[in-house]
């Protein structure tokens, strides 16, 4: 490893700045590591050294140097670690410079680098010998300092300006040490005396400096706790409980060997997390594969066994995909229900297995050109000569941003070209087949709408197909392939519909219309039937409509042979969730329609719909913070979070959970069933650092699509840290998406201005609402107040004005009751 050679070479060195350092608590093995702990003083802090000296195996001091640097790395998205490769390349010249044990030159080279000039302090009678650096700004320092440093014998200390100019004068007693007169007397008397006077009146305090975090990021503890959290000691307080493990090598996965570990859990050796309601047996599984003593990888497995369906021994079982070769495997079990521990660790001798027949537990790879269908055919079968058709595939399941490939397929004789369209701007035109371009779709996460065109050789349409990206797993819609828009049909047509049923619903039925006439009701797909037409002097239009078995339906509608000068007009109502408060922040009922007035960019709208939201089914999600920091507030934040889906929960009504730490995950889907979500809940573990942004993006992305009342709460402890979209993203998006937002911030300083005001700021817009808390203790109240607030809304709908303005339009809500504020979403994109 490229740090085992560099902590090697690093142990016969001088120590720059050991003196400074106390003695350590634990003793690390070797002495190359006490010399890599020397090395980097200006950049450890107190607890990451703490940390360190308490680690018991080289490889994972190894692990911890490489993390050490990688959360540092100021630019990780290139190769290189410019501030490991900065602070390595100064501590070689420091030594070759300044080779005195001791001397603080040295140190503050490695901090600072190299002076724009070197003042010498000659003054003799008044101060001691000084030599005086200069900077013009040096790495997140702006401006001019200088650094002082008084010689001692063959080295030099570093001068701290808070101690007073007395701690360098010589000779002098009484009034002549008042800073003022030293300075001036400096200024007259001295060799190169005003630059001395002005160098120590400007002198940089490097103590101050480093405990402001003025000169190096500070990555936070976080990424520590990580470390500490994916252990597989068990600690010293730890029980342990008795298991038996297993390994074997089943088969193969492509050229490297299954690796299949089992531990086999009496549950009379463990007990059932403190879900009273639903018990459960919950552990966690660490472990460390380690390789020529070196860490390999870490891995982690979470499982969940209602105590209702255990009736023998409980098997926990894992795998891993290792070359050939010989490896040491540590595991480590931990009972969440009983706090107690099962540890293991052995060597590894991987064989070659040759044949991975029937013993790779992974899929067998999907042949995707099969998966998908033959749309050419299938839509050429239903054409009659001179007809044409375009299809869009569907796009890639998640988060598009950037460029993404888009492809459509056409049918039908005569079509020269097709154009692609980007929210109705064309991007792309393309002459002949493959029908595919790329898209930029840009950087911030947006819901857009994607056309393709098929024209004829003189540039008029022939067909056309349209689909939404970005537009979530929730969406229900349904889209009339047949008939299409500007084509001519003569005394009949074959409707033909597809449907995109939202993930865990199931579609009920589909009811195609002529007009305002049903025509046929179909239960299954293909959704399909022969349509006769009226005489071709009537306007008709044919719609389809899809049912879910809950109630909720979608349609679309396409007018037939309809005459050129005939515009369609969409009509856009905008739906207002408002919750009113009084002046104790309770909600208020028993209003009326008149008690409200609603106005868009000033101007007032009259209210089409008014009603309170009583029996509205709710969408609700926890989006709940489990990094690292949270580790002693998770606890009482889970019992929380299933305490208010108890409470809140109706038949109607869907939950889910989300957690985030430095990646987002869906726990629990959309559901409705509290066994379920306990479930859940129990298995969380704090780890990891703080990607909020990223995973408030994804938590309003698995809302899409979903329509009503829809409320995410956030839950976190501290700022985001590892998000790759920025907070402006984040908002943006949340005012396109309608969903509600509620934010909780658990245990954030009162003066931590920047982060209470972001999360006041997405629920403001989004007309949720921000509550503050000390400690997970207190959650309980604040769920309270959610789900009232939830549960007293009203329902104002009005017809959006028309124009093609995409900008964000802003909303207000008044309310004549004295006192009263009512709180909704702030605006819309149309």
């Amino acid at each position: 490893m490229r740090w085992t050679l560099a902590v090697a070479l690093l142990a016969a060195a001088v120590p720059l700045w050991a003196e400074e350092q106390d003695p350590p608590a634990v003793s690390p093995a070797g002495d190359s590591y006490q010399r890599w702990l020397d090395d980097v003083q200006p950049l450890i802090s107190p607890r990451e050294r703490e940390v360190f000296l308490a680690l018991t195996e080289d490889y994972r001091r190894e692990a911890f140097i490489n993390e050490f640097w990688r959360v540092r790395d100021p630019f990780p998205e290139t190769s290189r670690n410019e501030l490991r490769e900065r602070w390595e390349g100064r501590l070689e010249e420091a030594r070759q410079k300044y080779d005195g044990e001791g001397d603080e030159r040295a140190r503050m080279y490695a901090v600072f680098g190299p002076p724009l000039s070197v003042i010498p302090g000659r003054c003799s009678g008044i101060l001691e010998p000084l030599e005086i650096w200069y900077y013009r700004g040096s790495g997140r320092l702006r401006g001019d300092f200088w650094l002082v440093f008084q010689q001692r014998g063959s080295r030099y200390i570093l001068w701290s300006p808070s101690g007073g100019l007395r701690e360098i004068a010589v000779g002098l007693t009484g009034s002549a040490l008042a800073d003022g007169g030293l300075l001036r007397q400096v200024a007259d008397q001295c060799f190169r005396g005003p630059e001395v006077a002005t160098a120590l009146a400007g002198a940089a305090d490097y103590e101050r400096l480093r405990s402001s975090g003025q000169l190096f990021p500070d990555p936070g503890f976080e990424w520590v706790q990580t470390v500490l959290s994916r252990s597989t000691d068990i600690p010293s307080e730890g029980e342990a409980f008795e298991a038996e493990f297993s390994v074997q090598f089943p088969g193969r996965y492509q050229s490297r060997t299954v690796l299949q570990g089992v531990i086999v859990v009496p549950p009379d050796n463990i007990g059932p997390s403190d879900t009273a309601r639903y018990p459960s047996y919950d552990l966690v599984v660490d472990g460390e594969i380690l390789r020529k003593d070196a860490l390999f990888e870490r891995f982690r497995y979470k499982f969940h066994f209602p105590q209702q369906d255990v009736a023998g021994e409980i098997p926990l079982l894992f795998q891993r995909y290792l070359r050939p070769g010989v490896y040491e495997l540590v595991v480590r079990a931990q009972d969440l229900g009983s706090g107690r521990f099962f540890r293991h660790r052995q060597s590894l001798e991987v064989p070659f297995v040759a044949s991975a027949a029937r013993a790779e537990t992974r899929p067998a790879p999907v042949d995707v050109a099969s998966a998908i269908p033959d749309r050419a055919a299938e839509a050429n079968a239903s054409l009659s000569d001179g007809d044409w058709s375009v299809r869009l595939l569907p796009p890639p399941i998640g988060l598009q941003v950037g460029n993404t490939r888009v492809e459509a397929i056409t049918a039908g004789e005569g079509i020269a070209r097709v154009r692609f369209a980007l929210n109705d701007r064309p991007v792309m035109t393309k002459s002949r087949p493959p029908y595919s371009v790329e898209i930029n779709l840009g950087e911030g996460p947006r819901i857009h709408r994607v056309a393709a065109i098929a024209l004829d050789a003189e540039g008029r349409e022939l067909a056309r197909d349209e689909i939404e990206i970005n537009a979530g797993p929730h969406r229900f819609a349904i889209r009339l392939i047949e008939p299409q828009r500007g084509k001519t049909y003569e005394s009949s047509l074959r409707a033909l519909a597809e449907v995109e049923i939202p993930e865990g619903d199931r579609l009920d039925r589909v009811e195609l219309f002529l007009n305002d006439t049903p025509v046929a009701t179909l239960f299954q797909p293909p959704f399909a039937h022969p349509i006769l037409l009226p005489p071709k002097s009537e306007v008709a239009y044919v719609r389809a409509v899809a049912y879910l078995s809950d109630g909720n339906s979608a349609e679309d509608l396409i007018f037939v042979n309809a005459p050129e000068h005939l515009d369609e007009i969409e009509v856009r109502y905008v739906e207002l969730f408002t919750t009113v408060l009084d002046r104790r922040g309770r909600p208020v009922g028993g209003l009326t329609k008149d008690n409200f007035k609603v106005f868009e960019e000033g101007d007032e709208q009259p209210v089409r719909r008014f009603e309170r939201v009583v029996d509205l089914p709710i969408y609700a999600g926890i989006l709940l913070d489990n990094s690292s920091s949270m580790v002693e507030e998770l606890d009482e934040a889970t019992k929380a979070a299933l305490k208010f889906f108890e409470t809140v929960l109706t038949p109607k009504d869907r939950a889910a959970v989300m957690t985030f730490n430095h990646v987002s995950e869906l726990v629990v889907r959309f559901t409705n069933n509290p066994e379920v979500l306990a479930g859940g809940v129990a298995g969380i573990v704090a780890e990891g650092g703080t990607a909020l942004y990223d995973s408030l993006i994804y938590a309003l992305y698995y809302f899409s699509g979903i329509q009503g009342k829809r409320a995410i709460i956030l839950l976190s402890d501290g700022d985001d840290q590892a998000s790759e979209y920025r907070f402006d993203d984040a908002l943006d998006y949340a005012r396109r998406s309608g969903v509600s937002i509620y934010t909780i911030g658990l245990g954030l300083p009162s003066g931590n201005v920047q982060i209470r005001s972001k999360l006041q700021r997405l629920a403001d817009e989004t007309g949720g609402r921000s509550f503050f808390v000390e400690r997970a203790s207190g959650l309980g109240k604040v769920y309270a107040a959610i789900e009232e607030e939830l549960r007293t809304q009203y329902l104002l709908t009005y017809q959006a004005p028309e124009g093609d303005d995409k900008r964000f339009r802003r909303i207000s809500v008044e309310v004549d009751q004295p006192g009263a504020e009512a709180k909704t979403l702030r605006g819309y994109y149309p």
